[in-house]
């Protein structure tokens, strides 16, 4: 989290300080720029989380089938590798404390119960930020003076934000899906170990 509000930090700055100087729209309002970069950084975030609230309220069973959108080929595995995603992964901040669920590690791998609901978990994960990954660049629209053509803050700063926000956002999808085959073959092996200890049980009862 805190590398996050580091580059959320710098960002905002970079941004703010970049179009007091070299944008001459607002020359004698300076301070806008600031106002504006921090407006359009707190409005992106709100959005995130409306994503986020939007999609945590929608059925569970939506999420217990394997989408498109939530499954893992190998070129994509392959392209997180490429990423160092493996590398990365512990320093992006892992939000599960709102939902009682953390997905940062695999806690109790025997249990088919907990890495089922870790599946789920994963899905939801991968649902919202995705899906934030567009919505981040509707701040671009709140640039009413654009459509009169009296403004360039949708290119200056919304723009900015929006692509800083949408990379952001997006890493932690990856993540989860870098993960969720690795859950799955859990899973399936946790079936495979049951109906074998199963299977050696009634082997025992016959004899």
């Amino acid at each position: 989290m805190v590398l996050y509000l580091i580059i959320i930090a710098i960002g905002v700055i970079s941004v703010a300080s970049l179009n007091i100087f070299l944008n001459p729209l607002y020359h004698d309002k300076w301070w806008l720029y600031i106002i504006f970069t921090l407006a359009l950084t707190i409005i992106v975030i709100v959005i995130d989380a409306l994503v986020a609230l939007i999609i945590r309220k929608l059925p569970e069973k939506w999420f217990q089938k394997d989408y498109w959108f939530t499954r893992t080929s190998e070129k994509e595995l392959k392209f997180y590798t490429f990423l160092g995603v493996q590398k990365w992964k512990d320093y992006i901040p892992e939000l599960g404390s709102f939902t009682g669920f953390h997905k940062n590690k695999v806690v109790n791998p025997f249990d088919n119960e907990y890495i089922a609901r870790f599946i789920l978990e994963a899905r939801y994960g991968i649902a919202i930020h995705l899906m934030s990954v567009p919505t981040s660049f509707l701040i671009i629209l709140l640039d009413w003076k654009m459509y009169l053509g009296q403004s360039n803050i949708w290119l200056t700063i919304a723009l900015p934000i929006a692509v800083v926000n949408a990379i952001l956002i997006v890493l932690p999808a990856f993540i989860l899906k870098y993960n969720l085959p690795r859950l799955l073959r859990i899973y399936n092996n946790n079936i495979e170990l049951q109906k074998q200890k199963e299977a050696r049980r009634k082997a025992k009862e016959n004899n």
